[in-house]
């Protein structure tokens, strides 16, 4: 899993792909990208980054889910996906090359990236799957083949528990009756998807009430023969109480520098 995908990579720097990760076919005269290398270096920033992320409490949920406005992944966090993965194949291959002294070209990918981690520790890039100051969380989808879309009340509604923050799952566990609206059922889990209860729900497009203020829905999608929902998709809120929320949210910081 990453922010960024392989194609985003040209838009930084073009053809990176080829020229970093192709081998040229004697025979054919063809030229092969080794793609799974690609995404493993890839997963290698995205790993580092969540791990930069967690260090702030102004994003309680890591990894960063998709938006809800756009379905894709925050456009800041794929420019540091990009930069970030570039920047350590340069260094990486180059370094041995200029001694330890990389062109100021190569050392500005790995400052672009740490540019976005800081902009977002300022406040001034907002990411839309931070939990609201109402502590309502917006939903992360954790893995779905139906097309129907989740929505959580986070524009809405007031988390009014006062203990400590929980992340509620929601697992589609029946689609026997069908994969459609007032068919599929699920069930809720109020520990991060540890246990669920025994009640299974149908799905619809009402608000459902779950707990202390938060509710959930769906919506359906239109998308040719694709069925609504599938068995075991899931989705996540998480919800922090307002006391946690007004007398605990600060930005961390720890000190990472390019190199």
């Amino acid at each position: 899993m990453s922010y960024a995908s392989i194609s985003d990579l040209n838009r930084y720097l073009e053809n990176f792909a080829t020229n970093y990760y192709g081998a040229r076919d004697g025979a054919l005269g063809t030229i092969s990208i080794n793609g799974s290398l690609i995404q493993s270096d890839l997963e290698s920033s995205f790993a580092k980054m969540n791990s930069m992320l967690d260090s702030l409490d102004l994003v309680p949920i890591v990894p960063i889910g998709t938006s809800v406005k756009t379905g894709s992944y925050n456009p800041f966090l794929i420019e540091w996906n990009c930069c970030d993965t570039i920047y350590n194949k340069l260094k990486s291959r180059h370094y041995a090359e200029f001694k330890g002294e990389l062109p100021s070209w190569m050392i500005e990918f790995g400052s672009r990236g740490l540019n976005v981690f800081t902009d977002i520790m300022n406040g001034k890039i907002t990411l839309d799957t931070q939990t609201t100051e109402k502590g309502i969380g917006y939903p992360e989808k954790i893995r779905q083949s139906g097309v129907a879309q989740f929505y959580s009340n986070w524009d809405s509604g007031y988390y009014t528990a006062s203990d400590y923050k929980k992340v509620f799952h929601f697992k589609i566990i029946s689609v026997t009756a069908g994969s459609s609206f007032g068919q599929a059922k699920f069930k809720i889990s109020h520990d991060d998807g540890f246990t669920y209860d025994a009640d299974e729900i149908f799905v619809g497009t009402e608000w459902i009430n779950i707990a202390n203020g938060l509710a959930i829905r769906w919506s359906p999608v239109v998308s040719g023969t694709n069925a609504q929902f599938g068995s075991a998709d899931e989705w996540k809120v998480q919800c922090i109480p307002m006391n946690v929320v007004s007398g605990g949210y600060s930005s961390r910081f720890k000190q990472f520098r390019v190199g």
